[in-house]
């Protein structure tokens, strides 16, 4: 990277000026968002007061204040500093320290190829080889957890369970997760070698070269549970993220299960972070009756509704959706929803509560700003922000299996689900 000394006023116009190319609307989790706290700090009766007129203060001031700031700032490193500045690094420090103290707290800053990836996620299409992965701590690898069809992976007979140990050479437990998951994905049309490990103790290894293809990444899965006590199977349906590909997946998950007469459906959102605002309008849109499926509050008072327009499925098949702490955003909003007309039981533990709507902004630059800026309710209930939605049939797993994947933890172990199964008996 180039280091050059940097002028004041170029550091200013390169963080404040953010001409606005695109503006996607969506309903986004982001990896900081399980676990978060808010901070509580105790204030004397004049800092609140001083708190108050600065939250008051217009935009142009705003703007002014953050300028004298950072002059001030680069006056003493230009005059003072006895390195080299790096323009690159300021210019995302100032970004992304800006964001991180503006109180949005689902907000945050994203660099070029960092917004180029998180738009390619949430259009349902990847680069890469087709496989859902974790890591797998015992051998320090990348588990494949499910391989995708028509994918590169399946036609190099890639397989569930199958550990990935190395990527082009180097080790997985060297590289790291994240960035063995990184140095898998690539460049269309670019090959991949990757050391697997398979069978019992994983003990056989052999190499294999992937072409890397442009993949439709599979956020919906259908499987059918039979039980002795059903005379009908019940479609299962998993759905792990809202994107612009989830709908059409989703419409074909369900119509095969109607197509096989399945009893009910049981919809697992567990672990579901959320994702685009247009993929749940559209799914909601196939369940319920004509009327609105969500409201949509921004900071001007005014309120947008989407609405349904007419019945879709039936509504004599029976939906039960399963949740926890991790299901988010957007999925919390397809579970209220449902719940606010009465055509789905929900089993399991309270949901995250993120009520609040972030628009991806592309900057003049390229760079990204997710800024939260609209809050959005179901169809008649409340917004859940930071309450969540409580279950009407409260079930947590056993604690040794709360730490395992949900696509390895068996129908026998998973109570939750069995609880699911349970209500269809």
């Amino acid at each position: 990277m180039t280091k050059k000394r940097i002028s004041v006023w170029f550091l200013i116009s390169a963080v404040l000026v953010t001409a606005t190319l695109t503006f996607m609307l969506t309903v986004l989790y982001g990896g900081s968002l399980v676990g978060a706290e808010d901070a509580v700090a105790t204030v004397t009766e004049s800092a609140a007061e001083e708190e108050t007129e600065e939250k008051q203060l217009s935009a142009a001031e705003i703007n002014q204040k953050l300028v004298a700031k950072i002059t001030e700032l680069m006056a003493y490193y230009n005059k003072y500093y006895v390195g080299e500045l790096d323009v690159d690094a300021l210019i995302q420090g100032v970004a992304e320290g800006l964001v991180a103290y503006s109180g949005d707290k689902y907000g945050s800053y994203h660099t070029v190829e960092e917004y180029k990836a998180l738009i390619s996620d949430y259009g349902g299409e990847f680069a890469g080889i087709g496989v859902t992965v974790t890591y797998n701590t015992d051998y320090f690898a990348i588990e494949i957890l499910s391989v995708m069809n028509n994918s590169p992976a399946l036609s190099a007979g890639l397989q569930p369970d199958d550990l990935i140990i190395a990527v082009d050479g180097v080790d997985v437990a060297y590289l790291g997760y994240n960035e063995a998951v990184n140095c898998i994905r690539g460049e269309v049309g670019t090959a991949v070698t990757l050391t697997i490990a398979r069978g019992e103790g994983y003990k056989e290894r052999f190499d294999v070269s992937i072409t890397r293809q442009t993949v439709e990444e599979q956020t919906v899965t259908y499987d059918e549970i039979i039980s002795e006590d059903i005379i009908q199977p019940i479609g299962y349906v998993r759905i792990s993220s809202f994107d612009d590909k989830t709908p059409a997946q989703f419409k074909e998950a369900m119509g095969e299960g109607l197509t096989n007469n399945v009893h009910g459906f049981i919809i697992d959102l567990r672990n579901n972070g959320g994702g685009t605002l247009n993929s749940v309008v559209s799914m909601l849109d196939m369940i319920l009756p004509e009327g609105p499926i969500v409201r949509i509050q921004y900071k001007s008072g005014e309120e947008t509704v989407y609405k349904s327009d007419a019945y879709g499925i039936s509504s004599r098949v029976p939906i039960i959706i399963l949740v926890n702490g991790n299901t988010a955003s957007a999925a919390e909003l397809f579970t209220s929803a449902l719940r606010d007309y009465g055509r789905a039981i929900i089993v399991g533990e309270t949901t995250y509560g993120k009520g609040t709507v972030q628009s991806i902004i592309r900057l003049s630059d390229g760079s990204g700003l997710r800024l939260s800026t609209a809050l959005y309710a179901p169809p008649y209930s409340d917004n859940f922000e930071g309450v969540g939605i409580t279950p009407d049939i409260t079930v947590s797993l056993a604690d040794e299996y709360k730490s395992v994947n949900l696509y390895k933890l068996d129908y026998e172990n998973d109570a939750q689900l069995k609880a699911a199964v349970n209500l269809y008996k």
